[in-house]
């Protein structure tokens, strides 16, 4: 005999019913690896992106692996079967949806994001910035105007700089990454 329960909690939302697709996840703050860790028991697949970056706050040059994208990652599951073990597993804040219905991840989009690094590492492009590197700005309000590099801000996302000014020492400025390049040396 079975127990009788609550149907709307009894049931996942309607999917697709047997099917094997990629799902988003989305974690709670720094819970990616362990989310990641625990998925890897219970379904065929899971891919947490990662990016090399720099993450020293002193701009030393160290280098580590950070989440590609914070607080999600890929699984690929039976959503009729793995909905609640996946949803209320520890670390988990939900399921990336339309409503309440979990949207599938098309497949070409994880082997894109996997065919971009090695070993699920993706590494940034251009050139590493190194503290008190010449660098040009080439976007933004600043363009055009060249500046010593002090350091990287979140991950590689955004760079302090300093720029030199008529009568300033140096002004610091943050900018995002993609905004300066490093100066050739003539």
């Amino acid at each position: 005999m079975q127990a009788s329960t609550n149907a709307k909690s009894s049931k996942p939302p309607a999917g697709q019913g047997e099917q094997v697709n990629w799902y988003l996840l989305r974690t709670k703050r720094g819970k990616e690896r362990c989310v990641h860790d625990q998925l890897e028991a219970i379904v065929p697949q899971v891919f947490l992106p990662l990016l090399r970056t720099r993450v020293s706050r002193r701009g030393d040059g160290e280098r580590g692996v950070l989440p590609l994208f914070p607080c999600y990652l890929f699984a690929r599951f039976d959503l009729q079967e793995r909905y609640f073990d996946v949803k209320y597993l520890p670390g988990v804040a939900g399921l990336v949806s339309a409503g309440i219905e979990p949207i599938p991840v098309p497949p070409l989009v994880v082997d894109e994001i996997r065919r971009r690094g090695v070993d699920g590492i993706v590494e940034p492009r251009g050139n590493i910035l190194k503290k008190d590197d010449c660098v040009r700005v080439v976007e933004g309000p600043f363009k055009g105007f060249d500046a010593i590099f002090e350091r990287y801000i979140s991950s590689a996302e955004r760079v302090a700089i300093l720029l030199s000014t008529v009568g300033v020492g140096g002004l610091r400025v943050v900018l995002p990454s993609a905004a300066v390049v490093a100066e050739t040396k003539s």
